[in-house]
Order: C-alpha cells, then structure tokens, then sequence
C-alpha cells in the first residue's frame, strides 16, 4: 500500500508546485497577452508578476515612445476570463481603463480615460507624409463590443489645437470633437470643429455589422493653398472650396436629421 501513498504524495506535490508556478507567473506571460490584443505595441524592460506587472518602456512598432505600463490580471485567467485594469503613463500622454472579457467573442471596456499626443494615433490609413499635431483626449464609461463590433458605447473624444503638417505648410483646425453612441449595435456619430480654426468640419456616421454611412462636409474659412490641398484629399472641390464627404457600403442605417 506504499506506493498508493508515493502517488498520492506525488500528485499532491505536482498539484502544489503547478499552484505556485500559476501564482507567482513571471510579468512576461502578461505581457505576451497584451501585445496579442494591442496590436502594433511592444514591451520591454518587463518585472512583477502576470497578475500585478510594469513594463519600463512601450513603444509603437514605429518605435515612438508611449512611458511605461503597469497592469493587474485577474488570476480567474485560467478558466478564460479576462478582468485587466491597465495605466499607461509617460511623455507621449496617459491611458486608463479596465477589461472584462467572459466570453470568446464579447468583451467589455470600462472605466477609460485618455489623453494622448495626436501624432501617437496615427495609423497605415493615414499617408506618412501627414503629421496630426495637438492632443487628443476622451473617455468612453462603457463599451460593450461583440466580435470588436460596439453593440453598447457612449464615447467622447477631443482633438484639442488640432493642426496637421502637409508638405505645403502647417493647417491649423482649431478644435474638434466626436460624440459616439451605440444602442443595440446601432453606432452613431456626430464630428464638429468649435468654430475656431481654418475649417469648417461637419460629419456624422451611422453603422452596423450589416454596414455603415458616412456623410459630411468641409468648409475652409481662410484662403490658404495648404488647406485646399489638404480638403483636396478627401474629395473634388467645389467653386466655394469646400468638399462632401459621402461614403456608404452594406445595409447601412439612415442618418439622423
């Protein structure tokens, strides 16, 4: 009946050792599990543990530095649930919110606070030789996203002495803001200028994951070359200088008068 006891020891053992190691998981394994779902950001200088971690330095895969990154994971990780508070802080700007995710294809964002440097969002859909400049702050209290879809959002964001440098010279913008709202994973939302920069920008969006509608206008309020060939871009400019953005694909809802 011994050996019934060396297996019954050496499970325990097992089991034991298998706790520690899941208790005490070294920073790195939450780091990979965040690159995984930030696409574009890389980690480094990386202690403490999975559940409670720091990353010393984050950078985009451009390598422009965001400051450090510090993180708590809820330990109920191991049955597929995802309970993440993360702060980012540093010269490029702060990032606050918390992540639960119970199930595969649903997640919900809570909690988020942002100020970033404007040239931080800049992404491959905008032409490299394009630089935003100001800050942009928002929050967002809730997001309920299915399958990355909003089917619950109430966001707003600010681009705050909003400028673009172009290759013909600096435009300044002024201030814009985004209102975004999303009930039953019907998105809609509303993008104005305050009235104090060169261009006059009205737009609002409408979408669902059958498809979405985009409409606006810009109106420059100066006579500037480097406005016009910034407008330009967007659309064909008519006798005033303005530009109608109209975009459409799929099933999309109507817009709201």
């Amino acid at each position: 009946m011994k050996w019934f006891r060396w297996i019954g020891l050496t499970v325990v053992l097992l089991a034991l050792g298998a706790g520690l190691l899941y208790w005490f998981l070294p920073a790195s394994v939450a780091a990979a599990f965040i690159t995984a779902r930030a696409h574009g950001l890389v980690l480094e200088d990386v202690s403490g543990t999975a559940w409670d971690g720091r990353a010393g330095r984050v950078a985009t895969a451009s390598g422009r530095e965001l400051g450090e990154l510090r993180w708590r994971l809820g330990r109920d990780a191991i049955l597929g649930r995802t309970h993440l508070d993360i702060h980012l802080n540093g010269q490029s700007g702060r990032f606050d919110g918390h992540l639960d995710r119970t199930d595969p294809d649903r997640m919900t964002w809570t909690g988020v606070d942002f100020r970033l440097d404007a040239a931080v969002l800049t992404g491959p859909a905008l032409p490299p030789e394009l630089v935003p400049v100001g800050v942009v702050e928002g929050t967002v209290p809730r997001a309920e996203l299915q399958n990355n879809w909003p089917m619950a959002l109430d966001a707003e964001v600010r681009w705050r002495a909003a400028a673009v440098k172009t290759p013909e010279g600096h435009v300044a913008l002024g201030g814009i803001a985004l209102k975004a709202r999303s009930d039953a994973g019907v998105l809609r939302a509303d993008l104005r200028d305050d009235g104090e920069g060169s261009l006059a920008v009205t737009a609002a969006l409408a979408g669902s994951p059958l498809g979405w509608r985009f409409q606006g206008r810009l109106v420059p309020r100066i006579a500037d070359s480097a406005l016009t060939h910034l407008i330009a871009r967007f659309g064909p400019v008519a006798r005033d200088g303005s530009v109608t953005l109209q975009r459409k694909a799929g099933l999309a809802p109507t817009l709201d008068p």
